[in-house]
């Protein structure tokens, strides 16, 4: 029998290497450590109390958090950013670490799908009600200010019918109510619009569509100019356990390193395809803010930095085509994505994905029906798409 092998090669395998880099890498790498080690409790209780730069439990942040956090902060204007597991985690811990039981958060009419089922159907169950609003409307806005709302909640552009609010005259309105104006900027990024220079108090994003780009990671953001509501946003992200992936954290960092070339190519490409749309018998209507004849056209003009984005929807008429043949007379080159955000152009069915959480009468009263067609358009040649499209909608 063999003597066992020196102890020395078992406790030299559990230690954390102590060796440090000669020089900087390009990129840095992805930090996977669930904790960390502390030299005291002292420094333990610091790093908890967010009076110190340390790490302690991933939970409470994580290296390729920070590197990404710090950016986008300085991104949209504000001092904090919070990186979340997904989109939906950033709304929810917006309502956990503001709202209480009995107050009132007045909701945009024109919302992704899910937040308008967390306000309407969920929330109510911990006592918060909601108000639904038309941030286009003067006489809504008008209610709005003399209201008792806690929280106000936008989209820069609203999912999927793309219309516009005027972020300025929402947060007047939401302030005079004493309320905090969240703005959902995932249609725009810190690119085409940073909503905190309009006067909004959080901006949430998705991260998972533009900002990463390549469909492979969940992440959501929060950001504010307001470091005591960070401290409440954080306290909530880590007590409901909220926290990102640091996998994730870095493929959205590499995301982000290209997303102005993304945008300025996909955003030309959407421009394109809206203009050709518009000329076909077989489509209803075309909402897009760059076209002219879009109800805030001027708006999103002063409102947006040169861009009007990537996305847009379009109403089939019904008795010429379905959206069934539409998206196979696409396939396989344009897909049938519920999601958003690739390089790659897809489609979506807002009445049976992004949407189908709410009712017949929601989804009608928001202009959907099962003829309308949402558009995430990417970065492939132009002629290329709009024509691929126009050989799908000709056939």
């Amino acid at each position: 029998m063999h003597p066992k092998w020196p102890a020395e090669l078992e406790v030299h395998a559990l230690r954390v290497s102590s060796s440090q880099e000669t020089n900087r890498p390009q990129v840095n790498g992805i930090t996977t450590a669930s904790v960390w080690q502390m030299e005291s409790p002292e420094a333990a209780d610091a790093a908890l109390a967010g009076t110190s730069d340390r790490f302690v439990y991933r939970r409470d942040g994580h290296p390729n958090e920070r590197e990404l956090a710090e950016k986008l902060a300085t991104l949209h204007g504000g001092t904090n950013a919070m990186i979340t597991a997904q989109g939906m985690s950033s709304i929810g811990s917006v309502a956990l670490a503001t709202l209480k039981p009995g107050a009132s958060a007045w909701v945009a009419n024109e919302l992704y799908g899910k937040t308008s089922k967390m306000f309407a159907n969920d929330l109510p169950r911990w006592g918060v009600n909601s108000r639904v609003f038309d941030p286009t409307s003067e006489e809504d806005l008008a209610e709005l200010q003399n209201s008792q709302a806690a929280l106000v909640i936008v989209e820069t552009m609203s999912n999927p019918r793309l219309r516009v609010p005027d972020l300025r005259r929402c947060a007047v309105a939401a302030h005079a109510a004493g309320a905090l104006l969240l703005v959902d900027n995932t249609f725009a990024t810190h690119l085409i619009c940073r909503p905190l220079e309009f006067g909004a108090d959080i901006v949430i994003e998705s991260l998972s569509k533009m900002v990463c780009g390549h469909s492979d990671s969940m992440l959501g953001l929060a950001v504010t100019a307001n470091p005591a509501l960070a401290k409440q946003l954080q306290d909530a992200m880590s007590t409901f356990g909220m926290a990102s992936s640091p996998l994730d954290c870095y493929l959205t960092h590499r995301g982000l390193m290209t997303l102005a070339l993304r945008i300025e190519r996909a955003a030309a490409n959407a421009l394109a395809l809206a203009n050709a749309l518009t000329n076909l018998e077989c489509i209803r209507r075309v909402d897009y803010p760059g076209l002219d004849d879009h109800p805030q056209h001027l708006l999103a003009s002063q409102q947006f930095a040169g861009t009007f984005g990537w996305m847009l929807s379009f109403e089939l008429d019904s008795a010429r085509m379905s959206v069934e043949r539409l998206f196979e007379s696409l396939r396989p080159e344009i897909a049938f994505v519920p999601s958003l955000g690739d390089v790659c152009t897809t489609l979506s069915h807002p009445a049976s994905t992004s949407h189908r959480s709410l009712n017949a009468t929601q989804i009608a009263a928001l202009g959907i029906s099962k003829s309308t067609v949402r558009v995430s358009v990417g970065i492939e040649p132009t002629d290329w798409l709009v024509g691929r499209f126009m050989r799908g909608l000709n056939q």
